[in-house]
């Protein structure tokens, strides 16, 4: 399968067909998307087999301009991430404006509408033509996103056309093995850079008749059980599984990861590239450079980048009562229309051992929680502490574990995610103070 054909198992052409993209922020993102948008915009997220950006990345490299509009104070660090940033050509006749929180958007039965939004009338996408292009061109993510809403004619809610959005960070978890099936399901021969095993290594067992897709340079030792029961198992370059773990698709698991010995993975799960994981994972995303590499269970879950759980961390899923579980945003708490939410945690942020989170926690960047019993359910930024109370150490001790932890892995801290850290730190310090 081509990496075009993935990305339109995800974004259907017609979606796409202008002579420019240009991805945008929304107001819905800065306080919905807590932690995981602190360093990051919203389609850097993982979820699935990728992040939007990875899949217009994709349509990019056949000719098609992609701009970025944001945050202000995330554009270089976007740019970095990104890898590119395109001019909008003065002479581009029509543009598809797509909301950084979609993740998917299938084939329209009918004709495309104008604009397409969201259960909260949130943009989502827009096509736009002629003179009206001119009244979006300077524009940032927010401003752009309010001006294109009187801009189009009227919108059609995303739910009828089945196009899928992140409305609150916990949405990329609970659609991530939807996505999965969707980029997986059905696929053979080479995808996205691995290619499908045809002989199983010595002493690895395999279950079900869905493919596994693995990249160049991994390796198998004895034990290991592969499950493609319930979907395929995908894997990047210099993967490493050791002995008797048992993984079970849909599953998708970055390159350079470490899967270590007894690790059990089941459905639902997608790990970014250098993680390094053990004991009991199941339907939970990790951005990448991820440690947890000891026994602890973490369920349906979402963690961002240089995240270090202790040894046994464990994250509860499910409400004893089997009721939705409702999540803090801002002041309000948020029904998130699921019985199982476990742990959003933001980049940077390290456990102490025996670490115990109860179901929909979510804790911010940078944040060293420890201690007995269960922490509160909402831990700001660079909190350290945990049940007995939580202080804010300067923020130069976390950049420097940063480095550390970063050139443990051949990367290193860039002058503007140093800048968004410390932005973020003034402003949680302040609102600490008011408080």
């Amino acid at each position: 399968m081509s990496a075009l054909d993935l990305v339109h198992r995800l974004i259907a052409p017609e979606w796409l067909d202008a002579g420019h993209i240009v991805l945008f922020e929304d107001a819905a993102t800065s306080p919905r998307l807590f932690p995981l948008n602190v360093l990051r915009p919203s389609w850097e997220c993982l979820s699935g087999l990728g992040s939007l950006r990875s899949w217009l990345e994709e349509v990019r490299m056949t000719g098609t301009g992609v701009s970025l509009r944001l945050r202000m104070e995330l554009v270089e660090a976007a740019r970095e991430s990104a890898g590119f940033d395109d001019d909008w050509p003065e002479s581009v006749q029509s543009v598809v404006f797509l909301n950084g929180r979609v993740l998917r958007m299938p084939v329209c039965k009918t004709s495309l509408p104008e604009a397409v939004a969201d259960a909260d009338g949130n943009l989502l996408w827009a096509k736009v033509s002629g003179k009206k292009i001119s009244e979006t061109r300077s524009l940032p993510g927010t401003a752009l996103a309010e001006t294109l809403v009187k801009t189009v004619g009227g919108t059609v809610p995303a739910a009828e056309l089945g196009v899928v959005s992140a409305g609150y960070v916990w949405d990329y978890m609970l659609n991530n093995e939807h996505l999965l099936h969707a980029a997986l399901d059905g696929a053979r021969g080479e995808l996205r850079g691995s290619e499908e095993m045809t002989s199983t290594p010595q002493g690895v067992h395999r279950i079900g008749e869905q493919p596994v897709f693995v990249g160049a340079g991994c390796t198998f030792l004895p034990g290991v059980v592969l499950d493609t029961s319930g979907g395929s198992i995908w894997m990047g370059e210099g993967v490493s599984i050791e002995p008797h773990c048992y993984l079970k698709g849909p599953l998708s698991i970055g390159s350079h990861c470490k899967v270590k010995a007894g690790t059990v993975l089941y459905s639902g799960s997608s790990f970014g590239p250098h993680c390094r994981v053990s004991g009991e994972i199941s339907g939970s995303i990790l951005q990448g450079y991820v440690n947890k590499q000891h026994a602890g269970f973490l369920g349906n879950s979402h963690l961002g980048e240089w995240v270090n759980l202790g040894a046994d961390t464990t994250v509860s899923n499910l409400r004893n009562d089997y009721g939705n579980v409702a999540l803090k945003v801002g002041q309000s708490l948020v029904d998130s229309g699921s019985m199982f939410v476990g742990l959003m945690c933001g980049d940077h942020t390290k456990t102490g051992i025996n670490t115990m989170f109860n179901t929909g926690t979510i804790v911010g960047v940078g944040a060293n929680v420890f201690g007995e019993g269960y922490p509160p359910r909402s831990i700001r930024s660079f909190a350290w502490g945990g049940k007995r109370g939580v202080k804010f150490e300067p923020v130069d001790r976390l950049l420097e574990t940063a480095r550390t932890a970063m050139s443990r892995r051949g990367r290193e801290l860039t002058k503007a995610q140093e800048a968004l850290l410390r932005q973020h730190f003034g402003n949680v310090v302040n609102q600490e103070n008011e408080n």
